[in-house]
């Protein structure tokens, strides 16, 4: 590797951009995937309804958990708010790894380890907290 692209790749500049990208990114999938339910559009109704809130799987409870992952992405990408924003961020993944323990006949297929479909969808969340992890250490040292 080259000395300047090795300088570009570890500079403060570039560290930014990427996790500048990865908070707007992880707000974008939250905007999405929030406006979705608030339209009544619910591919993952069988994660929700085997979790910890099954009530949010249609109906009301749909519109006010697509609201609250819409609100969610708005604040990541206007990067403010932070420990609140990423405390739900914390909230809404616990409520998605929940399925892990009321739902195991839908995230294992035909039986554990195997992943069906829907256990890939959440394992996949893993990132996504990590990734909100990351943001936030970021931002609040940055802040410090």
């Amino acid at each position: 590797m080259s000395t300047s692209l090795k300088f570009f790749l570890l500079s403060r500049s570039y560290e930014q951009f990427l996790v500048t990208a990865l908070r707007l990114g992880l707000g974008l999938i939250f905007i999405w995937f929030g406006l979705l339910k608030v339209f009544g559009f619910n591919p993952v109704f069988d994660l929700i309804y085997h979790s910890l809130m099954p009530w949010l799987a249609a109906d009301v409870g749909l519109i006010v958990l697509g609201v609250g992952e819409f609100i969610i992405g708005l604040l990541l990408c206007v990067n403010r708010f932070l420990v609140f924003t990423h405390s739900l961020v914390f909230l809404h993944l616990v409520g998605t790894f929940s399925t892990f323990i009321f739902g195991w006949t839908i995230i294992f297929d035909p039986y554990f380890p195997v992943l069906s479909i829907d256990g890939e969808f959440v394992i996949k969340n893993i990132i996504l907290a990590l990734s909100g992890l990351v943001v936030l250490t970021y931002e609040l040292r940055k802040k410090s």
